[in-house]
C-alpha cells in the first residue's frame, strides 16, 4: 500500500486563474475535468490536491509525471475516481500500484485530498519448517 495526502488553500487556485485562466486550467486539468468543473475553484482545488497526493503515492512528487495524466472524475454516485494516463500508469504498473481510493473535501478556505493505493498481491510460497 502507499499513501498520499495534499491540501491546498482556495485563495492559490483563484489567484492562479485570475493570473493565468484557460492556459492553467488546459495545463493541469484533463478535458474532461474542465468540462465537468469548469471554473468553480472548490472542484478544481480538490482535483489538483489529489494529482499531487497521487504524485506523493507515486513516489515521485510531480516530477516526471504531467498534471493531466492524473484524472479525477467522479461516478454516478459522486465519489471521485481516479484514472492514470501515460507516465503516471506506466509509474504505478512498475511499483505493482493496481487500485487507487480517493477521498476530496474542501472547506470556506481549503481543499484537501487522500490517495490510497493498493499494490498487487504478491504470491507467496507456503513455509515449510524442517
Amino acid at each position: 500500500m502507499s499513501v498520499g495526502i495534499d491540501v491546498i488553500e482556495l485563495a492559490r487556485i483563484e489567484r492562479t486563474l485570475a493570473d493565468f485562466g484557460d492556459r492553467f486550467l488546459r495545463k493541469v486539468f484533463t478535458d474532461r475535468e474542465r468540462e465537468r468543473y469548469g471554473s468553480r475553484v472548490s472542484e478544481l482545488a480538490a482535483r489538483f490536491a489529489a494529482k499531487e497526493a497521487t504524485s506523493k503515492a507515486l513516489g515521485t512528487g510531480i516530477r516526471g509525471i504531467r498534471w493531466r495524466e492524473i484524472e479525477v472524475l467522479s461516478n454516478r454516485r459522486g465519489k471521485p475516481i481516479l484514472i492514470l494516463h501515460g507516465g503516471a500508469a506506466i509509474r504505478a504498473s512498475t511499483l505493482g500500484l493496481e487500485s487507487f481510493d480517493v477521498s476530496l473535501t474542501h472547506s470556506r478556505t481549503d481543499a484537501m485530498a487522500f490517495v490510497v493505493a493498493i499494490r498487487q498481491q504478491a504470491t507467496h510460497d507456503t513455509l515449510t519448517s524442517h
